[in-house]
This record gives C-alpha cells, structure tokens and sequence, in this order.
C-alpha cells in the first residue's frame, strides 16, 4: 500500500487493574508496525502495577490516563473522545489483535469506502496464551441479529463517523455495550466479513465471558442486562433453546458450505499474501 492509503486507525485500551496480561495486549498493538495508528489507553485507577506497565511504553501511546471511572463503557467512550482516526476499535486489556490486522484492516477499508463495520474471526485464549478455543463464522446477513449476534468485539473495527452518528457506548451498560452498539451500527449500515482470524479474546477467572455466561454466573446484574437486551432487540422465537440450536447447526452448514467454496478460499488466499508481504 502506498503511504497515502493508510487510513488513520485509533485504538482504545480499557484497563482497570489487569497487570498479568496488559503488556502482552500493549504489545500486540504497538508491534502492528503500522504506520498511521493512533493508541490510547484510558486507566480507571489501578493499584496491581498496570501504570507501571503503561510508562513503560508509554512513548507509543498518544494519551494514556489513570483515574476512576465509571465502569468499562465509560472509559471507552473517554477514549473515543479523544480519538482522530478514521477507523475505531477497542482492545480490552486482557486481550490482543494478530500480527498484520491493521494492515489488513487498511487493505478492506480501502476496497470498501463506502462501508462502516469490518470484522474478523477470534481465537478463545487462557491465561497462558493457549488456543483452547475459536469463534469462526460464515458471512454475517442482518437478519440473523435477532437472533443470536456473535461479532467478535475485538476484531471489529468501524468509522469514527459511524461511531458518532450512532452516539456511541451507552455508559449504563457493562455487559452487553459491544452488541447493544452492533445493533445500533446495524440500523444504517451492513458489516464486512473478514474470513481470517484476527486477535484472541482472553478466558480467565474474571473474564465477563465467565461472570455471563460460566457454570456459576456470578453476577445478578450481568443476567438482568442480558434479558434486558433480548427483550429489546431480540426475538422471542429466536430465545427459544430449540430454535437456537437449530439457527446454530444452520449456520456452522452454510459456513462450512462457504469455506469450501472458489470465491472465500480465494479471498482467504489474498489474505495470506498481504500478511506475508508486509
């Protein structure tokens, strides 16, 4: 890509008290080498060592700040206001993005002017940085929003225009902030399907994928947001057990129907050279 082709990407760094892995998050951002990218970091005051982390690196960043906050969206949102790029993501602080994702993010964005939402696959990580599990998807049709709406917040990347022509993160929401926004996005525009995998979203003991969704549920308010959100944006159809897993095996069908098909494993192909080239 010529110099002038590469879109201004900023990225937002939540962090609050996860000192294990944010370096290794900073560090998948930062070691991107892409050459128009924007990196904030907003602290909610942590104490476990994380600012320490942050002034290490903190010639990469173009803010960072450590105070209280009220709560993940909030600080998002505190990011985004400051943010310039074209395109927005945020990468929570326990997980990170793949090798050569911007510059693949770029080469969409710059096929696709006139879309707003671009998005890739995810690994499932441990705290130890294994593979333990993925989430890969066929193409992404608005219609299956009602039912069950499984983007990958980290590998998403949007236009800043979008993202304020929606008015952002609701700051009241703590768990279901990410789909709460894709369904807003989806009221004025359609999503781009990147067929590759792009970052790893992270699995321990604190994660809320554990607090939502884990054996115990810990959290009273994370479920309470949950049915909140179906009952507004979902389908009672599309809540019923049977019927989600039949929406499942439907769709796992036409992904597998997808990946065997000339036109994805050509894409997937193209893909391969322009990580291999960078």
């Amino acid at each position: 890509m010529e110099n002038h082709n590469y879109p201004k990407i900023t990225i937002v760094t939540p962090s609050y008290n996860q000192a294990e892995f944010l370096e290794r998050t900073i560090l998948s951002v930062i070691n991107q080498n892409y050459p128009n990218l924007e990196y904030i970091i907003i602290d909610g005051g942590s104490t476990d060592g994380s600012v320490d982390i942050i002034k290490k690196y903190e010639e990469h960043l173009d803010y960072w700040v450590s105070e209280p906050d009220n709560g993940q969206s909030h600080a998002i949102n505190k990011g985004f206001d400051r943010a310039t790029g074209v395109l927005l993501n945020w990468l929570n602080s326990d997980d990170i993005l793949y090798a050569g994702t911007l510059h693949l993010i770029a080469h969409y964005y710059n096929l696709h002017k006139d879309e707003h939402v671009f998005y890739g696959d995810r690994t499932i990580l441990d705290k130890d940085d294994r593979v333990i599990g993925i989430n890969e998807g066929p193409s992404f049709k608005k219609w299956e929003s009602k039912y069950f709406l499984k983007i990958p917040q980290e590998t998403t990347f949007f236009t800043r225009e979008l993202y304020l022509k929606v008015g952002g993160l609701n700051n009241e929401l703590h768990y279901t902030m990410d789909v709460d926004l894709w369904t807003r996005f989806l009221e004025v525009c359609s999503f781009v399907h990147i067929p590759y995998f792009l970052g790893g979203y992270r699995e321990h003991h604190l994660s809320k994928s554990i607090e939502v969704f884990g054996p115990n549920k810990r959290s009273d308010k994370a479920q309470k947001e949950i049915i909140r959100y179906q009952q507004l944006h979902g389908s009672k159809i599309g809540r019923m057990p049977k019927i989600r897993k039949l929406l499942f095996i439907a769709n796992q069908l036409r992904l597998v129907m997808e990946k065997s098909s000339k036109r994805r494993r050509l894409e997937v192909e193209k893909i391969g050279e322009i990580i291999s080239g960078m």
